[in-house]
Formats: C-alpha cells, sequence, structure tokens
C-alpha cells in the first residue's frame, strides 16, 4: 500500500467523525446536479468561449429570424440558433478550437464562414452579409478570426495549446506559462516548480494583488484550496499535454466574475473529437546529463546524485463500440496520465550523533578540547551562596553504568547508529550522508465525456485525480526518524448547456474538489509501544495506538528523533447556474453562483507521545548558571543518558477542527452593442459570505471588552501596596476576556459577516477603425473573510501537561523512566470561559470585519499591424481598501514612550523596572513568567489589558496602490512561427 493509502486508512474514520455529514453533503450535491443535467446551463469563471456577431444584407439592413448553425470542425458537433428582431446572435459556451459559421435565410443565398478560432473566455465577433439568391446556393469564406477585441474591456492573456506542448516547461507544469501573462510576477520559490508543489507553482502577483489571492479553474470549475492564512493554493494540476490552452485574465470587468480580489487563470482541458489521436513521452533526468553547480565545482563538491522519471501520455477520440454504438458527432472521451519518480538530496545530509563512547558514559575525548565541557553529575546538587546550586563533576568526564536511564540507554544503542566519521574536534558533522534522498512517486489522471443530446442540449463530465507521496529525512533508517509526505486531490465538474429557445441559454455546473495534505512518521513508528523503550504501560497507555509515535528526543547540539503529522483534508464544493439571452442589442446574463468551503484539521504530533528536550541545564556547572559547553555538546547527551529532561518537556493534547464557510454570489450582466463601432460591458454583482464556524464550537468567537475578572480585587489590593504614579489604584483594573462562538448564548458564527458587498462593472470598447480598437473599464472586486482567509482560533482546546524534573530545583522527584506519573492535562475547551488563557497571549476575531477589495481600472489602445501581428499598450491600475493589518491592543500606550531621537535611558530605565507583581498566585495555570513571578516590568502594569500579554485582532484599515504600463505584442501562430511579447513597468505600495 502507498504511503497515502496508509496514511489515509489510519486517519479516515476519524476524519468522518469529525464530519459525519460530509457524505450526505455530497450525496445531495450529486442528486442536485443530476437533476441539473435534465434542465440547462450557464456560468462564471468561464474556460469556453463565444461567438456572436450580426446578420445583414447587401444594403445593410438587419435580417431577424435568420437561421444560424454554429459547427465546431474537430467534433462535428452544432448549436443552432436564429437571430433576434435586431438581427444579432450569440453562441455561448463553445469548447476552444476551430468553428464553422453557416447563415441562411429565405431569399438570401447560403453563407459560410470558416475557420473561425475560438479560445478561452474569447468573445468574437462575426458579422455576415447574406446576398440575394436562393438558399440552394451557398458562398464560401475561409478568412482569419478577427484579431482585434472589439466587444470587451477585459485583459487578458491566451496561451494557447501549441506554446503549452512546445514550449519548454520544467517538470510539465503548465502553470510556469501563466508568467507569459502582462502584469503577472512570480514571487514564489523557482526551485519549487514540479506539478506536485500547490503552493509555489501559483504563486503568481496579478497587476497588484498580492501572490497567491488569484482564482485558478479548470472547465470552469474552481481548483484551488486554501491553507497559510489566506494563500491560496493549487488542488488539483493537468498534464501539460492535456490542456488544450488557458487564459491569465488580470482584470475582467465582467460581473460574472467573482470570488476573488484578483486574476483568475481559465484552463480549458482538452475535448475528444472525431478522430482518435494520442501522445506519448518519456523525459528521463540523470546526474551525467548536466553540468554542476559554479559553486559546487569552486568548492570542489561533486554533483549530486539523483534519479527523475517523467512520463505520460494522453488519448482522445469518439465513444465508438463496434456493433452497440457509434459516439462519432456526438460522443467524445479524453483521457490523460502523467507519473514523475524522483529521488534527490532533500537537504545537506549532515548530523550528529553521539559516539560510541558517549554512549557508554565516556565523554573524555571532550574534556581534552578544554574544561568547559567539563559534565557534572546533578545528583550532587547542594545549595550555594546567593541562592544559586553547586554540583560535583564526573571524575574524568566518565558517568557510572549504574546512573545510567534504561530508556535513554536503549534509544542510543538500538536506533542512534554509529558515526559515519570523525567529523569536526569537538565531534559535530560526523553523520554526514549528502546523498539522503527525498523519494517521490507522483501520478496524476484526468478522464473527460462530452456528450451531445441534441442540437439544444449538450453536456460533458470530467475526473481528474492525483497522487503524490514523498519520505525523507530517515537518518537512522529506521523508526527514530523519517517523515512520509502526502498530497491527494480529487477533482470531478459536470456541466449542462441548453437553449430554451433560439436566443436564451442555460447554463448549470457544479464543481468538486478535495485537497489533503499529510504527513506521518514511518510505517514502523505508527503505533508505536513505547513500552519497548522501557517506559511502563501507563506512560503508553496515555495516548491511544493511532496517534501515538516514536517519543520526540530533542538533545542539543544532536540529531533527534520523532516525526509527527497532520491529516487535513480541504473540500470544495460550487454550485453555478447562468442564464443568457440577447434582445436587441443586448446580450443580457443573470446568474448565482455558491461554493462551500470545508477543512478537517486532525494532528498525531510526536509530542503527543511526549517531547523530552536535552540541554546543558542539569550537567553544567559547578553553578547552576555556569556557561555551558559550547553549543551544549556532550552535557546534552549526559543528561540524555542520565533520563534528565529539563522543565521545558512536555507531552501534547493538540485542538483538531472541522470548520465552514459558505458562499453566495449573484450577478446580472448585460453586453450591450451600441453601434458598429461602441460595445458597452455593463453589470453588477453582490456576494455574500457567510461567518466561518466550527462543526462542535471549538473557537474562540471575541473578546469581551466589560467583563470583570474575578481576581480584580485581590489584583487591586496588592497593587495598593506599591502603585505606580501613572494608574491610581481605582484605574488599574482587569477588564476583558474572551468569549465562544455558540455558547453562552453567542451565535456559532466567529463574527458578523458585512452584506453589502456590492460591485459595480463597467467597461468600453470602441473601434475607432478597421484597425483600432479603444477599450477602458473599471470594477470592484471583494475579497473573502472565511475559511479561505483564516482557520478557527482554539484557545483552551490544545493543552500541554509540562514534565518537571525538580521543584526545588535540588532534588529531581521526575526522570524519564516515569515522566508524567499524574497522568495527562486534558484541555478544558470553553470550560474556563473568559478566564481562558489569562495570563497568556491571545488572538480573537473582530466581530465586525469589513470586506477586503479591490477597485481595478484600465485603458489601452488595441493596433492590428500588418502580417497578424496585434500591438496593445496599457495603462493599468488598482486600489486595495481595507487590507487586512494585524494590531496587538495590549501595548504601552504611546504617551509614556519617549519622543527622543536619540536611545533615551532614562524613560527605558524607568518603563523596565521591576515592580512587585500584583498578580502573584492569581492568575491561572499557563500564565507566562512575565505575570507571575514575583516582580513585574512597570510598562505591562500600564498596559490597556496587564493581565494579558498580547492581546492581537486583525483591523482592515490598510491600504494599496498599483500603477503600471504595459505592453502586449501578439501574433497568433501562421506562417510557421508565433509571437507574443510583454512588458510591465508597475509601482506598488502599501499602506
Amino acid at each position: 500500500m502507498s504511503a497515502s493509502g496508509q496514511l489515509d486508512q489510519e486517519v479516515h474514520m476519524t476524519s468522518l467523525r469529525l464530519r459525519p455529514d460530509s457524505r450526505l453533503f455530497s450525496a445531495a450535491a450529486a442528486l442536485l446536479l443530476l437533476s441539473f443535467l435534465f434542465a440547462p446551463p450557464a456560468w462564471s469563471q468561464e474556460a469556453r468561449g463565444t461567438i456572436v456577431g450580426t446578420i445583414t444584407d447587401s444594403t445593410g439592413a438587419v435580417i431577424p429570424g435568420a437561421k444560424v448553425d454554429v459547427i465546431s470542425k474537430a467534433m462535428g458537433t452544432k448549436a443552432s440558433l436564429t437571430t433576434n428582431e435586431s438581427g444579432h446572435y450569440q453562441a455561448a459556451y463553445l469548447i476552444p478550437g476551430e468553428y464553422q459559421v453557416v447563415a441562411q435565410s429565405d431569399g438570401f443565398k447560403r453563407f459560410i464562414r470558416d475557420g473561425i478560432e475560438v479560445r478561452v473566455n474569447d468573445r468574437v465577433e462575426v458579422n455576415l452579409t447574406l446576398e440575394l439568391g436562393g438558399t440552394e446556393q451557398s458562398v464560401t469564406i475561409t478568412g482569419e478570426t478577427p484579431l482585434l477585441n472589439t466587444t470587451s474591456s477585459s485583459l487578458g492573456q491566451v496561451v494557447d495549446g501549441r506554446r503549452v506542448s512546445e514550449l519548454p516547461i520544467p517538470h510539465g507544469n503548465p502553470y510556469f506559462l501563466i508568467g507569459l501573462a502582462s502584469g503577472v510576477s512570480f514571487t514564489r520559490d523557482p526551485r519549487l516548480d514540479r506539478p506536485f508543489e500547490p503552493t509555489h507553482i501559483v504563486g503568481y502577483a496579478m497587476d497588484g494583488t498580492k501572490a497567491n489571492r488569484s482564482d485558478v479553474t479548470i472547465d470552469g470549475a474552481p481548483s484551488t484550496a486554501t491553507a497559510n492564512a489566506g494563500e491560496v493554493i493549487s488542488s488539483y494540476v493537468p498534464p501539460a499535454d492535456l490542456v488544450a490552452e488557458f487564459k491569465v485574465q488580470t482584470a475582467t470587468f465582467d460581473a460574472s466574475f467573482g470570488q476573488t480580489e484578483g486574476g483568475v487563470t481559465n484552463i480549458s482541458l482538452k475535448s475528444g473529437t472525431n478522430a482518435l489521436h494520442g501522445t506519448a513521452y518519456y523525459n528521463k533526468m540523470a546526474p551525467e546529463l548536466f553540468a554542476n553547480d559554479f559553486f559546487a565545482n569552486a568548492n570542489r563538491i561533486p554533483r549530486p546524485e539523483f534519479t527523475y522519471d517523467r512520463w505520460g501520455g494522453v488519448a482522445g477520440g469518439p465513444v465508438y463500440i463496434p456493433k452497440l454504438y457509434d459516439g462519432r458527432n456526438k460522443t467524445f472521451f479524453q483521457y490523460g496520465y502523467e507519473g514523475i519518480h524522483e529521488s534527490r538530496p532533500r537537504n545537506n545530509g549532515t548530523a550528529t550523533v553521539p559516539t560510541q563512547e558517549m554512549k557508554n558514559g565516556d565523554f573524555s575525548r571532550l574534556l581534552a578540547l578544554g574544561s568547559n565541557y567539563q559534565i557534572y553529575n546533578p545528583f550532587t546538587r547542594a545549595t550555594a551562596a546567593g541562592g544559586r546550586f553547586t554540583s560535583q563533576p564526573f571524575a574524568g568526564n566518565l558517568i557510572p553504568a549504574s546512573l545510567f536511564n534504561p530508556i535513554a540507554k536503549k534509544v542510543l544503542d538500538t536506533y542512534y547508529p554509529a558515526p559515519l566519521s570523525a567529523g569536526n574536534a569537538d565531534g559535530t558533522n560526523n553523520f554526514q550522508n549528502p546523498s539522503l534522498p527525498e523519494n517521490i512517486k507522483y501520478a496524476t489522471h484526468s478522464v473527460r465525456i462530452d456528450h451531445t443530446l441534441s442540437d439544444k442540449q449538450r453536456a460533458f463530465w470530467r475526473y481528474s485525480w492525483y497522487d503524490r507521496d514523498s519520505n525523507y529525512n530517515d537518518y537512522f533508517n529506521n523508526a527514530a526518524t523519517g517523515e512520509y509526505f502526502i498530497f491527494v486531490s480529487r477533482s470531478a465538474v459536470i456541466d449542462d448547456v441548453y437553449t430554451l429557445t433560439p436566443t436564451t441559454v442555460l447554463n448549470v455546473r457544479y464543481g468538486y474538489n478535495r485537497f489533503i495534505r499529510g504527513t506521518n512518521a514511518g510505517p514502523d513508528a505508527r503505533g508505536f509501544d513505547t513500552t519497548s523503550l522501557g517506559f511502563p504501560s501507563s506512560f503508553n497507555n496515555l495516548t491511544d495506538e493511532g496517534t501515538r509515535r516514536f517519543p520526540r528526543f530533542d538533545i542539543t547540539g544532536y540529531q533527534g528523533t520523532g516525526v509527527g503529522g497532520e491529516y487535513r483534508p480541504i473540500d470544495t464544493h460550487s454550485f453555478n447556474g447562468t442564464v443568457q439571452k440577447s434582445i436587441g442589442a443586448h446580450f443580457l446574463k443573470a446568474g448565482m453562483e455558491f461554493r462551500a468551503y470545508r477543512e478537517n484539521s486532525l494532528f498525531f504530533a510526536n509530542n503527543q507521545t511526549g517531547q523530552f528536550n536535552f540541554d546543558a541545564t542539569w550537567t553544567r556547572g559547578p553553578l547552576d548558571n555556569s556557561p555551558t559547553a559550547p553549543g551544549s555538546l556532550g552535557q546534552s547527551v549526559a543528561a540524555f543518558l542520565l533520563g534528565l529532561p529539563n522543565n521545558s518537556s512536555f507531552i501534547a493534547r493538540p485542538a483538531s477542527y472541522a470548520e465552514q464557510s459558505l458562499s453566495w454570489g449573484f450577478f446580472v450582466h448585460d453586453d450591450w452593442k451600441v453601434n458598429r463601432k461602441l460595445s458597452l460591458n455593463l453589470g453588477v454583482r453582490w456576494e455574500f459570505e457567510g461567518a466561518l464556524t466550527e462543526r462542535y464550537n471549538r473557537s474562540v468567537k471575541g473578546f469581551d471588552l466589560s467583563v470583570v475578572q474575578p481576581f480584580e480585587g485581590a489584583a487591586q489590593t496588592a497593587y495598593a501596596r506599591n502603585p505606580t504614579p501613572e494608574v491610581p489604584v481605582s484605574q488599574f483594573l482587569t477588564r476583558g476576556g474572551l468569549y465562544f462562538a455558540g455558547i453562552g448564548g453567542q451565535s456559532r458564527g466567529v463574527y458578523d459577516t458585512p452584506k453589502r458587498n456590492i460591485m459595480p462593472r463597467f467597461g468600453f470598447a470602441y473601434q475607432a477603425d478597421p484597425k483600432t480598437v479603444i477599450r477602458g473599464g473599471y470594477g470592484i472586486f471583494f475579497g473573502f473573510l472565511g475559511q479561505r482567509r483564516g482557520d478557527v482560533i482554539q484557545p483552551g482546546f490544545s493543552r500541554n501537561t509540562p514534565f518537571v524534573a525538580t521543584t526545588d530545583n535540588l532534588n529531581f522527584t521526575g526522570s524519564l523512566s516515569n515522566p508524567f506519573p499524574n497522568g495527562v492535562l486534558e484541555p478544558l475547551g470553553a470550560a474556563q470561559g473568559t478566564l481562558t488563557f489569562v495570563g497568556q497571549g491571545i488572538t480573537f476575531f473582530d466581530q465586525q470585519p469589513v470586506m477586503p477589495y479591490m477597485q481595478r481600472w484600465q485603458l489601452s489602445i488595441q493596433r492590428e499591424l500588418a502580417h497578424g501581428f496585434v500591438v496593445e499598450g496599457l495603462y493599468v491600475g488598482n486600489r486595495g481598501n481595507n487590507v487586512e493589518m494585524s494590531q496587538n491592543l495590549n501595548v504601552t500606550p504611546q504617551r509614556y514612550l519617549s519622543t527622543s531621537p536619540t536611545r533615551d535611558n532614562t524613560t527605558i530605565n524607568y518603563l523596565s523596572a521591576n515592580l512587585p507583581n500584583p498578580f502573584v498566585g492569581l492568575l491561572p495555570s499557563g500564565a507566562i513568567a512575565g505575570l507571575t513571578a514575583t516582580n513585574i516590568g512597570r510598562e505591562r502594569l500600564l498596559r490597556p489589558y496587564p493581565h494579558f500579554d498580547s492581546v492581537n485582532h486583525a483591523r482592515f484599515d490598510g491600504y494599496s496602490w498599483y500603477h503600471s504600463a504595459q505592453l502586449q505584442v501578439e501574433k497568433r501562430f501562421s506562417q510557421g512561427y508565433t509571437v507574443m511579447l510583454n512588458y510591465t513597468f508597475s509601482k506598488f505600495m502599501q499602506a
């Protein structure tokens, strides 16, 4: 079984328990979708194109009621239309490719216009003039597709299939070509450009929008997930050979586009055609085929060893079953596959491990380097002057075997390998394995079926998936080290287009994405039985088998052990419906979009089996505050061998969550052909995003400024004994505390969401002459607040049980042999109410957030040149409003700070002076040392909420400006070559 399969199997049932209605939700979605299939379709974020035009006679008079057939040259399918009372027609939802338009009307010759190329989200204007004659006569014209954009103000760059298939793309990642568009810049790590690097491959900033904030759709359906506090990541990447083409839209003034404050990359995958066709490929990279890095050569470092194999293929055609079904001109399939196997060095593979002498208690070699490597016996501790403690040295730096902790000895002897070299003089870097690999297996598949039910109805279905398994950092090649990492992607879309009347079209679509990010220890560390190391069964039973891993031993200066894990499925359900209708010179469309964003997160970190930290705390000397050995070398291993972790060790109970946010969008849009020269794009969109919720209300909601903490009276009494003059005793208050969603009469949503998210859109295209078009537009685009922005906040729902080695710094009551004799402290959840996390740093949700939004505008001149060249000069502007900023409400008030332009030691010393702490013995467990010690800094007493550390929340008052001048030059493929040139000069500011 693959690593992803093992990980999924281990936590699948837990995931279902977190979201018991997930299958019901999916089933309901499927049923709703099936019901749509027998209705009609339409949508936003569109990956198909449109042909529009006007049918006239030779005098220029419009011809209403003319029959128009738009025929796919590759598939043989057609869309049948009729011109309206103004002679206009519109053929929408056309799969990118070459089309033929056939127009006819009684008393006129049949007119055929051939060779019309439709690209992603194109709106191609094809006007036809019919000649007098009989319909049995025909006029056929094959001409170039109109190159100027005469109907739309939106900005975008089409990357056609020829470029996708023929340009050099690292690792077959088609998203690499997004950067060809003007106004687009890549801001992530360029080395992480493989198709299974979901964050980095979509790390493009677009015309003033931050990287990882733009949307990606495949066949019109969302193909993104959200991770890392608002970063949009790619949830599925198709093989490059499966991509028909895609369009990078940096500014679209069509009201059907939404759910993003940035741009949109619309990807159209290939569909089958009447001709059976396919490709296959194989790519291999090996060290002997590559030159070494310049700096590596200069330092005589050999080329790293690696292997890389990538292979795949695509196939498509009509669905044809001899004597049973002939799908030519009707039913088509397309399949694609790609696999990657890679093994490469993950890091420099340099580590340090204890020597065999150290494992046996012999640290004498270190002592030869200097007396500061002396190891002291913590079991000889005695009191010393000044409240200090003293210890006696181990003679000769030799620890007697009688003091060895059996668990530590077992770990060192069984799981720590011997050094591979002598290393440095102090023994560091003695375990060099520069070829320590990361092993990756990746496979992606995609299947698409297109079916024409009639001239009025056509539909497609696509299911795509990939699995990425990798393992790395297996320093010891056993249960103590080695991490497994998975990405799992599942993507599906069903789309149906139905012509209700010759001038009315309906499109409905359902899309589903599931992206799983998971990490885990190796198979031999999962469910690890800690009694095999010598731990008592009582310790082993503190953690259930599904969560238990090899314990985490962190030994300062040496390679540690233990690997944790997480399992984070992210689901996106989307439903869309759009109706388009032509009325006179108006091409109207209206529709809605619904998205459900869900994320589960399960943690099985190694510290749930205990995190034990070893350093020089107990083994330095002669005093307990004496300097440690350089890097704590030797002294940390000695502490491990003696079984004495420091007091920062603990066992964890992390929080899990199951969160959801729902989003709706509604729009009306009109593409108005005012006259032959002028087209207007007019629309308005309204979006509403429901508040983020957690299924079991495991989240903070807000911060109550008025709540009086129960210890306020006692704190005031203590403060009155030694007040600071800036704060009278009567004004020394402990007001403010957290409250939780769904508890105590609070709503389940973690904030109140804004509802006035109205987005006007305006654009124009004016054809000054047959070779020149002037275009411009303005629009508002809202961002997001819910699951896509960040996760729920969960203080109280996780808890650490600290390891206590000694309560008096003299006598050791705790050791590795029985580290948590009193069991584990379980999380309290919201049980403490407003006392939750008092004495610690907190974060809460602003209860009245405002939605971030962008204002975008552009003005451009497009000119067609000779030989099929088109050049466009653009000015693009962008203003970001309500940009989210983080604010700490609990800082020293400005009136107490220095105004001196130079260092003001008087003020610094005054504010940092220690005063008797009025909170001693009053705060709940977990409070930071700065609030529980005998003394407290004066500046803490001056803060608005002195009983907390930091008090953080988000505020939405930032803004940004972006201005750019851009130049685009393009020649579509003809005469054996194609050209694309983009240049951007821009300035971005934020405050």
